[in-house]
């Protein structure tokens, strides 16, 4: 994995079609192990991971946007406190503090009910384009 500036994760949100300027850019922390035990971290599932996540209470927002490598990775991880947290990449793999581009956060009644009219998926990148009038804030309109 190739990890990007935070100059590069912005030029290809861009090229992604989103407003780069508004998209909060943090670093996703190692969870203790305990707490990690006790998480759904299912190996390349991050989206359905941190659904089941906040529907159990193991994290409090369900976060959604792009892991900072090259090329940006969609992805989701969990929100606790100020914190956010990779259970998927930290109990699949050697973790290491990383970059990752917020498009937006649910918290579980919100993400329960973009996931219902998803098809029952959690709320993906495709789904928030889909709806793009409701993500305004972070899509840049097609013209």
């Amino acid at each position: 994995m190739t990890e990007l500036t935070l100059t590069a994760i912005r030029k290809q949100l861009t090229a992604l079609n989103f407003n780069a300027d508004k998209i909060k850019i943090i670093t996703v922390s190692a969870m203790d192990a305990e707490a990690l035990t006790d998480c759904t971290s299912k190996e390349n599932e991050s989206f359905y991971n941190s659904y089941m996540n906040v529907i159990y209470r193991r994290g409090e927002r369900y976060v959604l946007g792009y892991r900072g490598e090259d090329p940006l990775l969609e992805h989701a991880i969990i929100k606790k406190g100020d914190l956010y947290f990779d259970p998927t990449q930290q109990a699949n793999d050697a973790f290491i503090p990383y970059q990752f581009a917020v498009l937006t956060e649910f918290k579980i009644f919100d993400m329960m009910k973009h996931a219902k009219t998803n098809k029952d998926f959690p709320p993906d990148v495709d789904y928030l384009l889909s709806k793009e009038k409701h993500f305004k804030n972070i899509i840049n309109s097609k013209k």
